[in-house]
């Protein structure tokens, strides 16, 4: 019974500290994906791209250009294009930090596609 304990004790500390490295050191840097976001029909899309300088900063800050340049959007939402993986743990971090970035509502790339065609914006000549 208490080989049991402490094994539950060991692999507890393990975990513990493989969530520690992958969040708090480089490691996790480059276990993070890179996030995507699209308005409804794609005519605005930005991929968080850490190694090339797109950040979580920088999509608000193009998003409420684009909508500046584009006042006849319809729907000024702004979607998330991945999904939510909260087993992915090397990304936990990122849900304490940058929490708004998973409360965004979720569009498929087939929903994406479905509203640009119903406006047109996919006609094939």
């Amino acid at each position: 019974m208490k080989k049991k304990y402490v094994r539950l004790i060991v692999w507890t500390f393990v975990f513990i500290l493989l969530v520690w490295i992958t969040n708090f050191t480089i490691v996790g840097y480059f276990l993070k994906r890179n996030y995507t976001y699209s308005n409804y029909n794609g005519s605005f899309r930005h991929t968080e791209d850490r190694l090339k300088g797109k950040s979580y900063e920088g999509r608000d800050n193009r998003y409420k250009t684009f909508l500046k340049n584009h006042p006849e959007v319809k729907d000024k939402q702004l979607y998330r294009t991945f999904w939510l993986n909260p087993w992915y743990f090397w990304e936990w971090r990122e849900w304490v930090e940058h929490f708004d970035r998973f409360t965004l509502p979720y569009i498929s790339e087939n929903g994406i596609q479905q509203n640009r065609e119903t406006e047109g914006l996919d006609t094939k000549d």
